[in-house]
């Protein structure tokens, strides 16, 4: 099968709507909450210098950045591990041959959390290095690894290895059209996240506070976020179900 940017988010959403209720309430609670949390709890991100080519400025926001990681770095990571949980039930939930409840899928992930853990931080690394040389490298080492948690919720004693190399086998000569899939949902993500964060810095500065309004900025934050994760994901279960029905 030869798959198309736009008929991989056409059959995403399609996956999506056969599954809604289940799929929100597990990224609603693990993925959606923890993330919310995290940014409520979390004291304002040192601004970047209005003058970057500064010296002595961009050593004091380094070292304010250092700070406020050690003051709220904890709270991400329990956000980003809850996250992953969620991920991994939400992706047990619609490849179990055996059509599991959302207790039961909660309760098979749990039980092989720690492949999901390792994949999706080996998995992390290249794709954030990607993003942060530029984006595009990011999304296409992504769309190579997609199918990757997918494949350890199908068969959860694969290995994290041989997990990666599954989704490497699956995606060789598509990683574009998935590229392409991913692309635009990252846009969109970025459309509607780059207002509301710029929102959300100008509320924690001094003078601007308004706790109901900063909430409801964050609470869509962490909203585009889960959708954002919660896409990803699926696209991944659609390649591996299309590749696995076909024998790759």
């Amino acid at each position: 099968m030869t798959f198309t940017f736009a008929g991989l988010l056409a059959a995403t959403w399609r996956l999506l709507r056969r599954s809604l209720d289940p799929v929100i309430a597990i990224t609603a609670l693990f993925v959606f909450l923890p993330a919310f949390a995290a940014l409520l709890l979390s004291d304002p991100v040192p601004p970047i210098p209005p003058a970057p080519r500064d010296e002595l400025a961009m050593q004091a926001w380094v070292t304010a950045m250092a700070q406020w990681g050690q003051a709220n770095g904890l709270w991400f990571v329990v956000a980003d591990v809850a996250g992953i949980f969620g991920a991994a039930a939400v992706a047990v939930l619609l490849l179990d041959a055996d059509r599991p409840t959302v207790g039961q899928a909660l309760r098979i992930a749990s039980r092989a959390f720690w492949p999901f853990l390792i994949a999706s931080v080996a998995i992390a690394v290249p794709v954030g290095v990607g993003l942060w040389l530029f984006v595009l490298p990011g999304l296409y080492v992504q769309a190579r690894l997609v199918a990757s948690i997918p494949a350890i919720a199908r068969r959860p004693g694969l290995g994290v290895g041989r997990a990666i190399r599954v989704s490497l086998a699956m995606t060789r000569g598509h990683g574009w059209a998935i590229t392409g899939a991913l692309v635009t949902l990252f846009l969109a993500q970025y459309l509607v996240a780059v207002p509301l964060m710029q929102a959300d810095e100008w509320l924690r500065m001094p003078g601007n506070a308004n706790p109901l309004l900063l909430s409801l900025v964050d609470a869509g934050i962490a909203a585009v976020g889960a959708i954002y994760a919660t896409g990803t994901l699926l696209v991944g279960i659609i390649i591996y179900r299309v590749r696995a029905s076909s024998g790759t």
